[in-house]
């Protein structure tokens, strides 16, 4: 109990600093300040099971930079997503005309089974975009509302499953690579922590904290210092941005030696939402949605 209460203080100061920059609107912090203990609760009672050490990768192929396990075969509670779908639609409709108005649209086509949640999160898990792009046509007021409701109803079970594989990994993993160890997706923060400033990835899918080089582009692997670059801005202390010229592409790197505050990765990006901004208004991409899939 006490754990949780400090996780839900450690939020409330959060979302009220993301709500002090006057930046995103009202109804999006609003949203995720509903979803967070109903995705915190979801994750303590979420129900995964492990396949056997044998149909993982082994430790030689790992080595060699396969994961542990491809998206398709990660243990998710894919009946505790669709559970959590109706509550989800709930939260959606009250955050604005636009996202109640893709909200209905979306229980509507569920009642009429034009449109199937167990494949629309399936698609999700499997990275094929031509079912969730579809309904981004659809819902043209809130294009991301499903992927919002896909991303958050199966989060829970699969950081259930990255907490229990993590442990599987094999001794001395080396981090010569930027995608997560045990799915191969790519991260959408990185962090920095420790007294040596280790880096750490962010899974995009299954929120897996991992080891990544300290210089090296976390996308396309890019280790040449001359194509990587950096930037700061004095309003946010303790973020920066890397960006890297041989993919375009860019992350954030959130500096928690420089942080008089814990660890809260999916608020804190959105707490860095103006680096996004200006890191698109110079031309560089992010090749990740945010951990809500927006």
């Amino acid at each position: 109990m006490h754990d949780d209460q400090a996780a839900e203080k450690l939020a409330a100061q959060k979302l009220k600093d993301i709500r002090s920059q006057e930046i995103l609107p009202e109804g999006l912090i609003a949203l995720v300040e509903q979803v967070l203990p109903l995705t915190r609760r979801a994750r303590a009672e979420a129900h995964v099971f492990l396949p056997a050490r044998e149909a993982m990768a082994s430790d030689d192929a790992m080595f060699a930079g396969s994961p542990l396990l491809l998206r398709h075969d990660f243990p998710r509670d894919m009946d505790q997503a669709l559970t959590l779908a109706p509550p989800l639609l709930d939260i959606l409709s009250a955050s604005g005309p636009d996202a109640a108005e893709a909200a209905q649209t979306l229980r509507q086509a569920i009642a009429a089974g034009e449109l199937d949640l167990r494949a629309a999160f399936m698609a999700l898990i499997d990275g094929d975009d031509a079912l969730l792009a579809a309904w981004r046509e659809k819902l043209p007021g809130s294009p991301r509302a499903l992927d919002f409701i896909a991303t958050t109803a199966l989060a829970p079970g699969l950081a259930a499953a990255a907490a229990l594989l993590g442990p599987l990994l094999p001794p001395n993993h080396p981090h010569e690579h930027g995608h997560c160890p045990l799915c191969g997706s790519l991260p959408y923060l990185t962090l920095l922590q420790g007294k040596e400033g280790q880096r750490f990835g962010v899974c995009s899918f299954c929120g897996f904290t991992y080891r990544v080089r300290r210089i090296a582009c976390v996308y396309c692997d890019e280790a040449d210092q001359k194509k990587l670059k950096l930037f700061r801005v004095a309003e946010y202390p303790g973020v920066r941005v890397d960006v890297c010229e041989t993919c375009g592409m860019y992350v954030k790197t959130l500096d928690y030696r420089e942080m008089d505050r814990d660890c809260l990765p999916p608020l804190d990006d959105m707490a860095s939402v103006a680096l996004d901004i200006l890191a698109q208004q110079q031309g560089y991409k992010r090749p990740t949605l945010s951990a809500w899939g927006f």
